[in-house]
């Protein structure tokens, strides 16, 4: 019985092995923006010629250590210690080619260009061409030489049963989602990767790097919590197939790795061949006993090839199941969970049973360990005298001295990056000539009616804390209500979306859209297509505006629909399924659906949720007390 129950869940995966590079070129990467925040670049695009094209690759750093972050090693006498080590963070970036919607970057700029440029059906890698005197890349097109692939799963595993006949499915969160990962390296991959530390680990977060970008449309990040590099030896036999491997680093796991925060911890092992490369169980992302995973690497296998591997293995254990090709969509050339993913070029995408599985997932309390947000720090290393940014045991960073006297800074030594005498700050919105604004002065200018400006207090260079008019205050003409410091305005979110003079939809046109139930209004998805606003939820679905322009609607990778209604010329938009700027098709929630009614979660409820208790006496007729 005990080891039915462990085999419960147990999933693996298999690859042929058989992955190829091929026309290497020569380019050299041009840098056409850069943008700074903090002193680190934050954004950056290049042009970079392919195959005698130049494409626009447009970047944006993605931070995924949390302060804490740790490399763990062991010394000579087994005793695990911190390695201290030189990491860097703050170069890590992830973006897209511009005009290719499908596309997707995932690169280092730590020396040089290293990473992915993924299109829709094929990838090209891109390395720092070394020794160069000048800025010199390779560049190369990866592929793959066998597609044929199966996947074995245990007959435990639940398989597909529902009709999936979603045409396109809504974002699924607005709130960001976190899985804090613990990875294991064990000796052979380690000497694999290059037998050095830090080589190592800047692969190990390129490999981050690359499993981040493919859950974009979950809005999910993958936090790499620690890292543990077995230099020496290994700390459990590696031999066996995948499952006696996984169910070997569980119980280790449970004994060594208690007092390591974690979501899931990762294994992975080297192989000179090996059939099936990953196992884990089932829906226990969360569960401190079987949340675990082994990936095995087969030395022929690229990164892009092991980063989809770890993500079908995060994808299994938060209940994602495989798809049905026969039942299963995507806008992709092949779907994450499809059993070609693994040997395919190019961008990998969510299908829309996928992201059915992970609604369902998210929506249990199993799920709640992906709700802790981490304080990530966008560039962990270590401390730096004159990078711009102030970090442990530092006053103040205003740069190299050239920086410090371009920016009129008279209050930081540049050399020793501590405050100069006199100084009581140097940066800061209540920083004044080196000394505390007076107490009073706006720091913070309100940005909206239902927003409240900040003062500074007199003992402090940083501003307040952001206040705001309490949820559920009028505004707008006391035709709409305030929510977390935003007039939830109907006609604003029209003229957002389709430009000055539009307004919000009479209740006629939400009436006949919203009840169609097909592309042009609904309240949503479902396992059986597009959902039928129920009458009292009907101004809660598709944003629908009044459009009073002769100019034909042009928004990217969106459909306008047209209807006259009444004599009213209505409008909404349609986005493919998972596309990032979806949401402004629907009506925001706190928007006013009735008398003391607001919308939620498409739903028309009761406005008391708001938990509004104002009176003109108490809140100063101003909705703040």
């Amino acid at each position: 019985m005990l080891c039915l129950l462990l085999l419960i869940g147990l999933i693996r995966v298999q690859t042929d092995n058989n992955s190829e590079r091929l026309r290497v070129q020569i380019t050299i990467p041009e840098k056409i923006l850069s943008i700074l925040s903090g002193g680190v670049e934050s954004h950056a695009s290049y042009n970079i010629m392919i195959e005698g094209k130049t494409y626009t690759v447009n970047l944006m750093q993605k931070a995924f250590l949390p302060h804490n972050f740790r490399v763990y090693g062991y010394n000579g006498t087994g005793s695990m210690k911190p390695l201290e080590e030189q990491l860097q963070n703050f170069c890590y970036y992830q973006g897209y080619i511009e005009g290719y919607p499908n596309s997707m970057v995932i690169v280092s700029t730590c020396t040089g260009l290293r990473g992915l440029l993924q299109f829709e059906n094929v990838s090209y890698g891109i390395e720092p061409l070394e020794p160069s005197i000048g800025f010199e890349h390779v560049i190369y097109e990866v592929k793959h030489k066998n597609k044929g692939v199966s996947l074995y799963a245990e007959k435990d595993i639940e398989s597909r049963e529902m009709p999936y006949k979603i045409q396109s499915i809504e974002p699924l969160s607005e709130f960001s989602q976190y899985i804090e990962m613990h990875v294991v390296v064990e000796k052979n991959l380690y000497n694999h990767m290059g037998s050095d530390t830090i080589v190592v680990t800047q692969k190990i977060f390129q490999l981050i790097g690359l499993t981040n970008a493919i859950f974009t449309s979950f809005n999910v990040t993958i936090i790499l919590s620690s890292l543990e590099l077995w230099i020496d030896e290994n700390k459990i036999s590696v031999t066996g197939d995948a499952n006696e491997l996984l169910h070997r680093f569980l119980k280790w796991k449970r004994s060594y790795l208690v007092l390591r925060p974690h979501d899931i911890a990762f294994l992975l092992v080297y192989r000179e061949k090996s059939n099936y490369v990953g196992a884990t169980f089932q829906g226990k992302m969360c569960d401190s006993h079987y949340g675990g995973g082994v990936a095995l690497h087969p030395r022929t296998i690229s990164l892009e090839s092991l980063a989809v591997i770890i993500a079908q293995l995060l994808s299994l254990s938060m209940g994602i199941a495989y798809d049905d090709v026969n039942k299963c969509q995507c806008s992709g050339t092949v779907c994450i969970m499809n059993p070609e993913a693994i040997h395919s070029s190019g961008v990998k995408i969510f299908s829309n049973c996928s992201m059915e599985d992970f609604a369902q997932f998210i929506s249990k309390p199993k799920s709640q360990c992906l709700q802790n947000q981490p304080h990530l720090d966008p560039s962990y290393k270590a401390a730096v005298c004159g990078n711009g940014q102030v970090e442990q045991g530092e006053q103040c960073d205003c740069g190299s001295a050239e920086d410090c006297d371009a920016k009129s800074n008279s209050c930081c030594n540049p050399a020793t990056c501590a405050l100069k005498p006199g100084s009581i700050c140097d940066t800061g919105k209540c920083c004044t000539d080196c000394q505390y604004s007076a107490k009073g002065e706006i720091c913070r200018p309100p940005t909206d009616e239902c927003d409240l400006p900040e003062y500074c207090n007199g003992s402090s260079a940083t501003c307040q804390d952001n206040f705001f008019v309490q949820n559920g205050h009028p505004c707008g003409e006391n035709q709409w209500l305030c929510l977390n410091g935003s007039c939830i305005s109907g006609i604003k979110q029209c003229t957002d979306v389709f430009g000055e003079g539009a307004e919000f939809g009479p209740e006629e046109c939400y009436s006949h859209l919203n009840s169609k139930a097909d592309q042009s209004g609904n309240c949503g998805s479902g396992p059986s297509g597009y959902i039928q606003c129920k009458t009292k939820d009907l101004m809660c679905g598709k944003l629908i505006c009044q459009y009073k322009n002769e100019k034909i609607i042009e928004i990217p990778n969106a459909t306008a629909i047209y209807a006259n209604i009444s004599g009213h010329i209505c409008v909404a938009l349609d986005f493919p399924q998972g596309f990032r700027n979806g949401k402004m098709m629907w009506v925001k929630e706190g928007t006013v659906c009735g008398v003391n009614k607001v919308c939620r979660n498409k739903e028309c409820v009761d406005a008391a949720y708001l938990d509004y208790d104002c009176t003109p006496r108490k809140c100063n007729e101003q909705g703040a007390s």
